[in-house]
């Protein structure tokens, strides 16, 4: 096996090629999160996006998309912005860390790989995690029952909403791809007070994660497209959900409401009205990522497996990481209480900053 790291340049028409049919083979790269497109979009605001090549007896055998970042640790392409990630490839038991044993790369930090692929799976820092869908492929009315088998009260409850809504009639307007601009920035300037008051972390803070979201807002081709939709109440908005599609599947992304409609449950209204104008244009997934949160658990009748990890090598990047889990592991060995998960959770946020801002 040989690998070569390029940037987006390197990527010509066999290359484009060849990745397009690695999707079309293989049903589990569907999300626009694995279009070539998606990197492209990375690639014009990140200047340190580089895709791993990996070929085999001189035939194109996967891509790997990525971050090589200043310090030296490589991540997952759209960092924070990723909730999905792994190979390109219809070989899903390519053997990454070979790929990537002469290429220079002393740490590569995954999440949201996917499960099927051997590398991650086998590299793993614990079980695999569900990652949320909602199956739209037997139908909407189809998708509802299933909702219904699994938790009849909760649907019972959003159905009442929806009947509410219904009732009032031209006071509520729903807009499944909504282009305007001003609608767009009222969803990001809502998620970024979000984050403000729950103390998370603003992947916004970073210019190249805005620029990204509004190019994505802008495009609009059968792989990638962003789509924002909305429901306004007596002319004000109500709740938003900005998402990416591509041909099958629709990536479940950054939902807001405004509190002072939250008793008319808005937001899941929204989105069962976004399955049922999928699923007349082909989109027969939609995926709600990773999170142990009750709305997904009640709007998903399937899932798929994602692991976190880390593929290693000696370098001073994985001796930092290794200096790190020792003083974690010193921590939880005193007698501190819950101070001793204070350098745990210091080196997951600085992690997380370090990803926001390509250090």
């Amino acid at each position: 096996m040989q690998t070569d790291i390029v940037t987006i340049d390197g990527i010509g028409a066999p290359e484009r090629q060849a990745w397009n049919d690695f999707r079309s083979q293989t049903p589990s790269l569907a999300s626009p999160y694995f279009s070539l497109a998606f990197t492209e979009v990375m690639a014009r605001r990140r200047s340190d996006t580089r895709i791993a090549i990996l070929h085999r007896n001189g035939t194109i055998d996967g891509f790997l998309p990525l971050h090589l970042s200043r310090s030296g640790v490589a991540r997952p392409i759209g960092g924070p912005l990723g909730d999905h990630h792994g190979l390109i490839t219809s070989t899903p038991d390519l053997d990454v860390e070979a790929a990537l044993a002469g290429t220079g790369f002393g740490l590569f930090a995954y999440h949201g790989a996917l499960a099927d692929q051997a590398s991650f799976a086998r590299s793993s820092s614990g079980p695999a995690e569900i990652s949320w869908v909602s199956d739209l492929s037997g139908g909407y009315e189809s998708f509802l029952d299933d909702c219904a088998r699994e938790d009849a009260k909760a649907m019972r409850n959003i159905r009442a909403r929806q009947r509410k809504l219904a009732e009032m009639g031209d006071d509520v307007v729903f807009r499944i791809d909504d282009r305007r601009p001003d609608a767009f920035r009222a969803v990001i300037e809502t998620k970024r007070e979000q984050y403000r008051r729950t103390k998370a972390l603003d992947v916004f803070a970073a210019g190249w994660a805005r620029q990204a979201i509004e190019d994505l807002f802008d495009s609009d081709m059968p792989e990638l497209s962003g789509m924002l939709s909305t429901v306004e109440i007596n002319g004000r908005l109500a709740a938003a959900h900005f998402g990416m599609r591509s041909e099958r599947v629709l990536h479940y992304w950054f939902p807001v409401y405004w509190p002072e409609f939250s008793k008319l449950g808005p937001g899941l209204t929204l989105y069962l009205e976004i399955a049922r104008h999928l699923e007349t244009q082909g989109v027969d997934q939609i995926h709600l990522g990773p999170g142990d949160y009750d709305f997904k658990r009640r709007l998903s009748n399937a899932g798929f497996g994602v692991v976190t990890g880390r593929l290693e090598r000696p370098s001073i990047a994985h001796a930092l990481v290794q200096t790190g889990q020792m003083i974690d592991g010193l921590a939880q060995a005193l007698p501190l209480g819950r101070v001793s998960n204070w350098p745990a959770k210091a080196f997951r946020r600085l992690d997380k900053w370090a990803a926001v801002h390509a250090f």
